[in-house]
């Protein structure tokens, strides 16, 4: 089935909630599974529905918190974003992250993919495992951009991505996450999100600095954005060309 397919089903029961969360909760619980084509899902065969049927995407880090309970390991970025349904398949190894400083455990090592960043939000129970909210992941994205495996899925979801964090419920969360951090997070968040919520990217973007860099400094330039002062070294678009013209239309 697809997710407009679950859409309609919705909307003809008087359910407000959207397809992309129903669809979280359906595979959260094991009864829909993705397929590798955004927006297909299929029901999970009766010998394997249910919570209990299937093979946990996160064994990994429940295995290493086993063995390490104070280790603070949190599910992040797009591992982060499919266990909230804004993404339909997983990256092959679990990302994740842990507080800066930290030890990491050799068996988290080795099968997943670990990074060092310390979230001011609370975390999100998912999947049996602490996941970080989406709020965070878009304030990692343009805290640490060279933490990101795959820009190219990145973009395709953040006009979602976007939408959802500044739902009316859940914009308070992207301020707590950027209150402590420095002018030059909030400049490349403004320059990730300024063509999908141009009057968020105004609202956030500090006055009176010098050059901040979007990706590491030793890589090519791919563009520079004169407006917001960022030189970018990795995304593979023009981040000012993405629209979402509901967010648009609500800013006017």
């Amino acid at each position: 089935m697809t997710t407009d397919d679950l859409r309609r089903i919705a909307e003809s029961r008087g359910i407000r909630t959207g397809a992309a969360k129903i669809a979280a909760a359906l595979r959260d619980r094991g009864w829909l599974l993705t397929t590798g084509t955004k927006g297909i899902l299929e029901f999970a065969p009766g010998a394997h529905a249910g919570p209990f049927g299937r093979v946990h995407p996160f064994r990994a880090v429940q295995a290493a918190l086993l063995a390490n309970p104070d280790a603070g390991i949190d599910v992040c970025l797009n591992s982060a974003l499919w266990a909230h349904g804004l993404l339909d398949s997983a990256p092959d190894r679990p990302e994740v992250a842990l507080m800066p400083g930290s030890r990491v455990p050799n068996a988290l090592q080795r099968q997943c993919r670990v990074v060092k960043f310390r979230s001011c939000l609370p975390t999100l129970r998912l999947w049996d495992v602490q996941v970080h909210d989406l709020a965070t992941v878009l304030v990692h994205l343009a805290t640490t951009p060279k933490d990101v495996c795959s820009w190219g899925v990145v973009m395709e979801v953040l006009p979602t991505l976007v939408a959802a964090v500044m739902e009316a419920d859940a914009i308070d969360n992207l301020f707590v996450e950027l209150a402590p951090r420095p002018a030059s997070v909030r400049t490349r968040l403004a320059y990730l999100v300024h063509g999908l919520a141009p009057e968020l990217a105004s609202t956030i973007a500090p006055a009176g600095h010098g050059v901040v860099w979007f990706g590491p400094r030793g890589r090519a330039t791919k563009r520079f954005n004169s407006t917001y002062q960022v030189a970018d070294t990795v995304l593979p678009m023009a981040p000012g060309e993405l629209r979402n013209d509901d967010l648009i239309s609500d800013a006017d």
